[in-house]
């Protein structure tokens, strides 16, 4: 059973224990998510592990109480937890906590003993694969002085906290209707419980920004993704629409000890949609890396 807390890191950090022994596990959710998003594979990972989830400012449950979002801000954020649980992790980071988890890896390899990417915010080839249409507009607009804000009000005016848990699963799932009815609630009351927190407009905008600065600088990505130590596995939706699957391929080409594992039919959360393979995977991850 999910069990919170709040935590003092410069102010309110929210991390829900999601049960299991042993070992920390922690997740890192991706832009616009939360803990919830891990909530569906927490009951198959617990048996590996103690599994946490934290919400990072600006996110979830922790308000962004004047802190920065950007990725570094947020990597700092998730680097004093770490250091709280008092030994390595199996860190596990989906879209943005992706990079924030791999930065973690690399720079702080004391705190990490495996790393799992779950399509992670990364470089790819645009020329090979442009950005979809959709995503790619979105973004361009976040990057607009002025019309983020304008559109990020709109959105938050225009719809429905279920309305707007809908459009952001309907984005980032291959098959939306494949994420149970329980699943799809737990995001619409956190969605209105995020009614009330003053400047997460703010702190998405910052962060959405920082993401994009992060994957464009190929060669500072490049130099993370060859400091990190620990084994690594990368699991990816063949139909992601925000980081397409050439990225983790890509990954693969500069770390050909990397297990990476393209999932068909899967878009961008393959731990909602996909919640036995994905959890499989770490599983069976964990006990090669184990046994190594």
């Amino acid at each position: 059973m999910e069990q919170s807390r709040y935590l003092d890191i410069d102010g309110p950090v929210y991390v829900a224990e999601l049960g299991g022994e042993g070992e920390p596990i922690v997740c890192v959710h991706g832009l616009g998510g939360s803990h919830v998003n891990w909530v569906p594979a927490a009951a198959g990972l617990q048996q590996f592990g103690s599994v946490s989830a934290i919400d990072l400012p600006g996110f979830g449950l922790t308000p962004p109480a004047g802190r920065s979002t950007t990725v570094e801000a947020n990597r700092r954020v998730l680097d004093r937890y770490l250091r709280l649980l008092g030994q390595p992790v199996t860190l596990i980071g989906n879209s943005m906590g992706g990079a924030i988890a791999l930065r973690q890896a690399a720079r702080a390899p004391e705190t990490v003993s495996r790393l799992v990417l779950v399509s992670p915010a990364a470089p790819w080839d645009l020329v090979v694969q442009p950005p979809d249409p959709l995503a790619g507009a979105m973004f361009a607009m976040y990057a607009v002085p002025g019309l983020a804000e304008l559109v990020m009000w709109g959105r938050r005016n225009a719809m429905t906290p279920e309305e707007i848990a809908r459009w952001v699963l309907d984005l980032c799932a291959a098959h939306p209707e494949r994420i149970p009815r329980d699943v799809f609630e737990m995001h619409v009351r956190l969605a209105e419980q995020r009614q009330h927190i003053p400047g997460i407009d703010e702190a998405f905008i910052r962060a959405a920004r920082s993401i994009v600065f992060t994957t464009l600088r190929q060669s500072a990505y490049d130099r993370e993704v060859a400091a990190v130590a620990v084994p690594t596995l990368v699991v990816h939706g063949a139909k992601d629409r925000l980081v397409p699957a050439l990225a983790a391929r890509r990954l693969g080409a500069l770390r050909p000890d990397w297990r990476v594992e393209i999932l068909d039919e899967v878009g961008h959360i393959a731990m909602l949609e996909d919640v036995d393979t994905f959890v499989g995977l770490v599983g069976e991850f964990g006990r090669s890396s184990a046994a190594a």
